[in-house]
């Protein structure tokens, strides 16, 4: 009897996870090369996302640039990446093209003879925005189905913030969260590019199309001659390696010689660039869940008399005015707590607050927040952390049996 692998969601923890760990089973022993990476597991699922401390990061498309693939390599219509991501993956599809011409792999095969891209670099400014709209639309909802009245910017933060409290871990609000969240895409990074169109969870299929492929080896062992890893649960994902001399040698035509000068000059740290707009993303939620007016019923000599409320509405200058750019700073700071799996004690994040307001005030908002950021992220017990996944397995393994 054929081996089952998943094909969707639709089944018990127990029974999705023991699958999982076949399908990995199975792939790992398909082929001995290291570059066939498991991006969910440990502190990869970071990679491209986050530097060497663990501080979210975005492609600032400065010190390196995006690059256009070549026409006769996509699928569908212009697609980019990193420069020296775009330089490797055409070497290596012309590499594909003459083994396929000279009989060395079967010419034959849907997605690995002739390489096509399929997705490639996603503005991580424009992901987050799609993203950003969701999670209004949720506290929108939530606040008109519990029939939460706000008069001014000050009630809604008092409603906000338990709000964060029920909601941030999964679904993060900061840009600085989402960034490392699992449901921001590696291809933000500009490292990580796609040669089919296929459903993820469907297991079956990745078995069917890649692994018993005639040129599966052929192609993890090229994509690794090339510098790129192959995702293991999503093997048609290619994701440059800057840390392997291939991928470094094609950087190096850009001035990049090293990971760390790829890291420095190639990414910015993302809560330099939202802090900017982080009050402006209150204010827009502010403004969408306020009402035009409503009334309120209150106790007067003993009469109960009714009142029209309009909520205040604020111009960008009176909003900036009213609240300091200290006030939302320390806002950012208490949300970015909530949204992430940190083990600091109340006494502590208070501590580091408040000296993040008093550096803020000494030496500017860059280097207050850049030290906060610094030592709020820390990769350990943070969901798909190596600690983390130990937990995780050993609970699952122990509630089926």
């Amino acid at each position: 009897m054929p081996l089952e692998y998943a094909k969707s969601n639709g089944e018990s923890a127990a029974s999705l996870f023991l699958k999982r760990v076949m399908y990995r089973f199975d792939v790992r022993n398909s082929t001995e090369h290291p570059n066939l990476v498991d991006f969910n597991f440990g502190e990869k699922c970071f990679y491209g996302r986050v530097n060497r401390r663990f501080v979210p990061i975005f492609f600032t498309n400065t010190g390196l640039n995006l690059k256009q693939f070549n026409s006769s390599n996509l699928s569908d219509g212009p697609m980019k990446a990193i420069n020296f991501v775009v330089d490797a993956f055409n070497d290596l599809a012309q590499q594909f093209e003459k083994c396929a011409a000279t009989g060395k792999i079967d010419k034959n095969d849907t997605f690995l003879s002739n390489l096509k891209i399929y997705k490639a670099y996603t503005d991580p400014d424009r992901t987050y925005a799609e993203y950003l709209n969701v999670v209004y639309a949720s506290l929108i909802n939530h606040f008109r189905s519990n029939n939460i009245k706000v008069q001014n910017f000050d009630e809604f933060i008092k409603e906000f913030i338990p709000l964060m409290n029920a909601t941030a871990r999964r679904f993060p609000f900061t840009q600085t969260a989402y960034t490392k969240h699992r449901m921001n895409p590696i291809l933000t990074s500009g490292l990580a590019i796609e040669i089919a169109d296929m459903d993820p969870v469907n297991d079956q299929e990745k078995i069917d199309s890649f692994i018993n492929s005639n040129n599966w080896k052929f192609y993890v062992n090229a994509c690794n001659s090339y510098g790129f890893m192959v995702d293991e649960m999503i093997p048609w994902r290619l994701v440059a390696d800057i840390a392997s001399s291939p991928m470094l040698q094609y950087a190096a035509a850009y001035g990049f010689n090293t990971t760390d000068q790829i890291l420095g000059g190639g990414y910015g740290n993302v809560h330099i660039k939202y802090i900017k707009k982080f009050r402006y993303f209150l204010l827009n939620l502010y403004n969408r869940v306020k009402l035009n007016n409503f009334l309120v019923t209150e106790t007067c000599e003993g009469k109960l008399i009714s009142r029209t409320v309009s909520p205040k509405t604020y111009t960008k200058r009176e909003f900036n005015r009213k609240y300091s750019k200290l006030y939302f700073l320390n806002l950012y700071c208490q949300i970015r707590f909530i949204e992430e799996e940190s083990i600091f004690k109340e006494s502590e994040k208070n501590t580091l607050i408040d000296d993040t307001l008093e550096l803020y005030l000494i030496k500017g908002r860059r280097v207050a927040l850049n030290k906060f950021e610094l030592i709020l992220n820390k990769p350990f017990d943070y969901r798909g952390s190596l600690t983390y996944n130990v937990r995780r397995t050993n609970l699952i393994l122990n509630s089926s049996e």
